[in-house]
């Protein structure tokens, strides 16, 4: 062990034995010096709050604990937006994994393959874009028989992807985000729209360049909407109005045109939050809320 590494050890072992001192200050400087510190800290932590029987201690360990993994997540999803937003699939698998240490990326990528596998095998050259949305809708929802979650919606775990997986059910945001996916991964372009609070897909023209285009050439490129959370029923822009206008959310120009994938990855993050609002954990509300708001501020 390096002489840092060392000293590192020592201040950790020192830091913790003040965990439990009753001074509020106290804990509050320890709590902040151990979040500098980061993962590394993790072990050692992890290893006091398995050892220890004090009740008033292992509370405190939770909140340290909890806390450098959040900050880690927060600084691992800003890093993907900028050095690897393309792959969608890298920042579902971060929150999936963060929940649910033991789900691989790899895992949630085999389970996907059997169905893209079955929508490919349908494909056929020269097929419209209608034509291949169908066949994506029949082997999706007819022939795996994936559905919305309408009885338990609001379950925390209908936002994570190997649940959907596993159960062939979510809410809006994960089966817009699974249908999302297989999409990409057959090169259809079919993107997401920034609806609040759901997730509605459009099919874009192939020709058109998605960087360069201005707003009046999205919106003419666009030849439908999907809603994923409807068995990719297809719907037309003056279904989007309609649907704004029922939902009291006032129009945007940018409501009808393709978004990025941080912005679907904010989109998960507040479902997230809301799932733990609906159950009363304000706790975990205020803390997937406020990863949200760091990722679109990054």
């Amino acid at each position: 062990m390096r002489l840092n590494e060392k000293n590192i050890s020592k201040k950790i072992h020192t830091l913790i034995q003040l965990i439990d001192d009753p001074d509020e200050t106290v804990f509050s400087e320890v709590k902040n010096q151990l979040l500098i510190l980061g993962p590394v800290a993790l072990p050692y932590l992890e290893q006091v709050w398995s050892d220890t029987m004090n009740r008033w201690l292992m509370q405190r360990l939770e909140e340290i604990i909890d806390d450098i993994k959040f900050n880690e997540l927060t600084k691992q999803l800003a890093q993907w937006k900028y050095h690897q937003q393309e792959d969608l699939l890298h920042a579902v698998w971060l929150i999936n994994h963060f929940q649910y240490p033991e789900i691989t990326k790899e895992y949630l990528q085999k389970k996907i393959d059997p169905i893209k596998k079955d929508i490919w095998i349908e494909f056929a050259e020269d097929l419209t874009a209608l034509e291949e949305v169908m066949i994506i809708n029949n082997i999706l929802y007819e022939v795996h028989q994936f559905a919305p979650n309408i009885a338990n919606y609001y379950s925390v775990q209908n936002n994570y992807l190997h649940y959907v997986l596993e159960n062939k059910k979510g809410n809006n945001i994960t089966l817009g985000i699974l249908y999302l996916l297989i999409a990409q991964e057959l090169h259809i372009p079919v993107f997401a729209i920034n609806i609040p609070e759901y997730l509605i897909l459009t099919y874009i023209n192939n020709n058109l360049n998605l960087y360069d285009a201005k707003s009046e050439s999205l919106q003419s490129a666009i030849l439908f909407y999907i809603n994923p959370f409807s068995k990719g029923t297809l719907l037309q822009k003056e279904d989007i109005k309609d649907f704004l206008h029922q939902m009291n959310i006032p129009e945007k120009d940018t409501f009808y045109t393709p978004c990025s994938n941080a912005d679907i990855i904010e989109k998960l993050l507040l479902s997230i939050a809301n799932s733990y609002a609906q159950v009363g954990n304000q706790t975990m509300y205020s803390k997937y809320k406020n990863i949200s708001k760091k990722l679109k501020e990054a």
